[in-house]
């Protein structure tokens, strides 16, 4: 059951029983996204704006353990690469309870997105998949596993080439038991399929089926419903990778798509890859209040623009820094206003900065908005690309 959200609902929901927050604080505004076990709204508390994953109680007792497995992997989880935990909450809105995850906002949106519109250059493709398999190796660290590893569950950052691994719904803890089929048909390794074992060699295979759909703007198999199920899970058949690309991703997508786990890399191991070895240098640092990554709040914040040449894609390393010095920013102003030629009203300015502004009537607000990744195929068949189990 997918729920639509009043964009306009009151910020003066009252919080229900248990351990959860007294009062909530915050607004509900517009759907951003739709997921098989909830929605996900934008939603502002005071200054700070943030996404939340939200489930009706009423909705099935399977959406519900979902998103309460989730806030319970994501709460022990602590790393750059994976989306960042912020609270949780229960709130009572047009007589329905919602079980509510706080998390961080990624504007920038998913990586299936990126990857359909064909903005995933060689070098990005580099950087993001650095990025996921850094969040891998970490809950794999932890004994987690993710089991839906896939483009749609993996957030671009706003700095480049930055992103981070989301929706950890149906991630389980390892314990020795096999937690059952679960993921989404088109990504899952064939052991999943065949229920014989899930483990952090499932989540690799999944890597490989991602960094494809990368590449292509679409999943790693053709989709034939039931007969692509068979064949990912009792064929020898491997998804096809694209050509031309390099040598060493090519090898890599082999370290990955082995359909014995066995053979197949740990993620620790594709770190050390030749592919990814250009990338081991850490992300760009932020700006944190109480522990929240914040966009910066003018561009001074940021390194002055001369010193950008230590900061290239093409080999992957970001050295960006911060610079709040104020006698900095000064003697940069200074220096701008004393050049000669400066013609201030000219055209060519850039919007560098996401505005949201308070009206009488709500929020009005300026700037790119993530549209929702609940899409309905209209081909034979059925619609594996969104299904998971």
């Amino acid at each position: 059951m997918l729920l639509q959200f009043d964009r306009s609902i009151s910020n003066n929901s009252t919080q229900m029983n248990n351990n959860h927050s007294t009062t909530a604080t915050w607004l509900r505004r517009k759907c951003i996204g739709k997921g098989s076990f909830g929605v996900v709204n934008l939603a502002v508390d005071h200054d700070f704006t943030f996404a939340v994953k939200s489930v009706d109680k009423n909705s099935g007792d399977l959406h519900l353990r979902s998103l309460e497995n989730e806030i319970r992997i994501l709460k022990s989880l602590s790393s750059p690469y994976v989306v960042t935990y912020l609270r949780d909450d229960e709130t009572c809105e047009f007589r329905s309870v919602y079980r509510n995850l706080h998390m961080e906002y990624m504007p920038r949106g998913t990586l299936v997105n990126t990857a359909k519109n064909k903005s995933v250059t060689w070098h990005g493709c580099r950087r993001y998949t650095w990025c996921v398999t850094s969040a891998l190796s970490y809950i794999h660290s932890r004994n987690v596993v993710h089991c839906d590893v896939k483009g749609a569950n993996v957030l671009i950052g706003n700095d480049p080439g930055t992103a981070k691994l989301a929706d950890f719904g149906s991630a389980f803890e390892i314990d020795g038991r096999f937690p059952g089929t679960r993921g989404s048909p088109m990504w899952m390794a064939p052991e999943v399929i065949r229920g014989e074992y899930i483990g952090p060699e499932s989540d690799v295979w999944s890597l490989g089926c991602t960094v494809i759909e990368m590449l292509t703007g679409k999943p790693a198999w053709q989709d034939r419903g039931a007969e692509t199920v068979r064949q990912i899970g009792y064929s020898d058949d491997l998804p096809e990778i694209p050509s031309p690309i390099p040598d060493d991703l090519r090898d890599f997508l082999h370290k990955c798509l082995k359909r014995d786990p066995k053979e197949r890399w740990s993620c620790d191991q594709l770190l050390q890859h030749p592919f990814l070895l250009s990338c081991s240098s850490p992300p760009p640092p932020q700006i944190t209040i109480n522990g929240c990554k914040l966009s910066p709040r003018c561009v001074f914040d940021w390194s002055d623009s001369s010193s950008s040449n230590e900061s290239t894609l093409d080999t992957c390393q970001f050295t960006m820094k911060l610079d709040k010095s104020p006698s900095n920013a000064k003697q940069r102003i200074g220096k701008l206003a004393s050049s000669s030629g400066v013609e201030w009203e000219s055209e060519g300015w850039e919007v560098v900065r996401h505005v949201t502004v308070a009206t009488s009537s709500g929020f009005s607000e300026t700037g790119e908005t993530m549209s929702s990744e609940a899409s309905v195929s209209g081909s034979g068949g059925a619609n594996w690309e969104n299904t998971r189990i």
